[in-house]
């Protein structure tokens, strides 16, 4: 059990005084700033659509000299702190060499640097409306009917455009014409949104929601619960303490990790400290006290700075595990399991060849191999490129963990708050990798047959004044398949705090299952890039009924090639003169092709150059 918190602070106190008194004397972080590290830091090399050479660029400065502190707190270790919300990350910007032209069969690299944004970034369409909220450094917004009246709200950060000050937590409503309303304001001192919850079991929603000013000192969230099951969360239940001093904690997960009905906390403590205190934490709901209480407080070892939590029976045992990576020139990555009522014990601890690894998920068995699986990475420096390298880790018995594969994602940034979140993205019931990097999205699939993951999604973000701090996917109109929420911070034009949305593109955005028959296949149409002509080969197992469809990047049709006629088995190649329905030439552009067989579909792009 842990102690009170006001006699837990009173004995850190004594604990800080006779660590300190062994402790060898830490050396100073050294004051310097963005513009002094900007030629020690690598630039993204020079590709399709990015800028070359090493450095920050003039915007990329601009951006973080605005909105993150730094100091050296050793050499080529910088802590990064965000001005507005305190969160505070430590970055590795050392130059790690790997040797990707001799790199093994078990590790993959998707080079984004060269990669072309035209071939994926059609599958989503920005809408014109945007959010007057947003998720915070790696918090997602909160989503849901939060009032019953079958409308989806969003909870997230709001800043009004003439206010500079931090923001206030706020709900927005998404109506039938695809416009958004403020609905509600907080006006307390609490920013960002964590999760919904009935922590008390009486059937009203409660938003929990960040307040980093609690009292004189110290860091908490605050409980508000419906005044009834159609009003938003407008009554404070309670304030719960994550933190006593100044600093900042993070990464906090709702959730029962013991099994006993009562919702627990787990979060990660401050990163402002050096390694002498708990800094993995378990709080629990108690509603003798109708508070949370902690039950559970670790120090990592040997590598303390930790962020971001994966949590799930990894092992099949029947208790729950969580795993976490830490922040450092080589990254440790680290795994607790529940072990009974309130109680529980480190079972797996090793080293991965990355750094900074802050990004951590757990996934559904994507593989089919009968074992869920979990991922944590970091971006960091390789060989001259930033890049991130992922862990794939499975249980191969109880307690025992195995390092199945990692792959390479080269061209992503390494300085922001970058974050892996978990959706379903093709409705296929397997969970995808969706990433989120301060100037680019990547969403990678699992391709069983190829046993590799293919890029889905990649969208290079242009504007540089526009960091973008996390991502949600829901499906707000029941369509089956989910929207793409991006929210951003923005230097450049007021609201600073905002989300835009991207419309699921229900016409060319969906590809053929893994699980259908591998025999109906659609080619590559021949010659590609073209210009007045080309050939589109497909091959039937079977006598069958078909549609050949050609189809804009908006997702309207062009021309239908084949209109549900039965054709042979074997292979056929039908041509298209790049015209549409009516006859007339179409211009120069990306076109999405679909063939159609009863349930099955597969759809291929082609350019037209005229």
């Amino acid at each position: 059990m842990f102690l009170d918190p006001e006699v837990f602070t009173m004995q850190r106190t004594i604990l800080l005084a006779a660590v300190f008194s062994f402790l060898p004397p830490f050396l100073p972080a050294q004051p310097t700033s963005w513009e002094a590290l900007a030629n020690r830091i690598l630039g993204i090399p020079k590709g399709a659509g990015h800028s070359s050479g090493t450095g920050l660029t003039e915007q990329r400065l601009r951006h973080l000299a605005q909105s993150y502190t730094v100091e050296e707190v050793e050499p080529n270790l910088l802590k990064v702190t965000h001005k507005e919300t305190g969160l505070v990350r430590y970055v590795d910007i050392t130059d790690h060499w790997f040797d990707f032209d001799n790199s093994p069969p078990d590790i993959q690299v998707i080079d984004l640097i060269n990669a072309d944004t035209s071939l994926y970034n059609w599958k989503y369409i920005r809408q014109q409306n945007i959010l007057l909220v947003g998720g915070r450094i790696g918090y997602p917004m909160v989503i849901g009917d939060f009032n019953n009246n079958g409308k989806i709200d969003f909870a997230g950060v709001y800043k009004i455009p003439i206010n500079t000050d931090i923001g206030q937590a706020g709900i927005v409503e998404l109506q039938s014409d695809s416009t958004f309303v403020v609905n509600k304001v907080y006006q307390d001192t609490v920013i960002i949104p964590y999760a919904l919850t009935d922590v008390n079991n009486n059937g009203l929603l409660e938003l929990n929601i960040s307040n980093p000013l609690f009292e004189v000192a110290g860091q908490g969230f605050t409980n508000y619960e419906q005044s009834h099951p159609d009003s938003y969360p407008n009554v404070r239940q309670f304030t719960h303490r994550t933190w006593e001093f100044a600093g900042q904690v993070g990464s906090e997960t709702f959730t029962d990790l013991d099994n006993d009905m009562y919702i627990d906390v787990l979060y990660k403590g401050t990163d402002s400290t050096v390694q002498c205190c708990p800094q993995v934490f378990v709080a629990e709901y108690d509603p003798s006290v109708n508070n949370f209480v902690r039950r559970f407080g670790v120090i990592p070892f040997p590598d303390w700075r930790v962020s971001g939590f994966s949590v799930g029976d990894f092992d099949g045992d029947g208790f729950t595990e969580f795993a976490t990576g830490s922040g450092a020139s080589f990254s440790h990555v680290y795994i607790w399991e529940n072990t009974g009522d309130d109680s529980y014990s480190q079972v797996y601890v090793d080293t991965m060849t990355t750094a900074n690894a802050y990004m951590t998920a757990a996934t559904n068995d994507i593989d089919g191999n009968g074992r869920g699986e979990f991922f944590i990475g970091g971006s960091a420096f390789y060989s001259g490129i930033p890049a991130s390298r992922i862990y794939w880790f499975e249980a191969t018995g109880n307690n025992t963990y195995e390092k199945v594969r990692s792959f390479f994602l080269w061209g992503t940034d390494v300085l922001g708050f970058t974050e892996l979140f978990i959706y379903d993205v093709n409705s296929d019931g397997i969970d995808d990798l969706v990433f989120s990097f301060s100037f680019s999205i990547v969403i990678l699939t699992w391709n069983n047959a190829a046993q590799q993951f293919d890029l889905f999604y990649y969208d290079w973000w242009e504007n540089l004044n526009q960091e973008i701090h996390s991502i949600n996917m829901y499906d707000v109109f029941n369509r089956g398949y989910p929207d793409l929420f991006v929210s951003i911070d923005d230097i450049g034009i007021a609201p600073r705090v905002k989300s835009f949305y991207y419309k699921f593109n229900s016409i060319t955005g969906i590809e053929i299952p893994s699980n259908l028959p591998e025999d109906f296949h659609l080619a590559q149409n021949y010659p590609n890039p073209f210009n007045s002509g080309t050939n589109i080969p497909f091959y039937l197992p079977g006598q069958e009924s078909i549609s050949l469809e050609v189809y804009d990047i908006t997702g309207k049709e062009v021309i239908r090639l084949i209109d549900n006629r039965g054709y042979t088995p074997g292979e056929h190649t039908i041509q298209w003169n790049a015209t549409n329905n009516h006859g007339k030439e179409v211009s120069s552009g990306i076109y999405l092709y679909v063939l159609k067989a009863g349930a099955r579909r597969e759809v291929r792009k082609m350019l037209l150059i005229r």
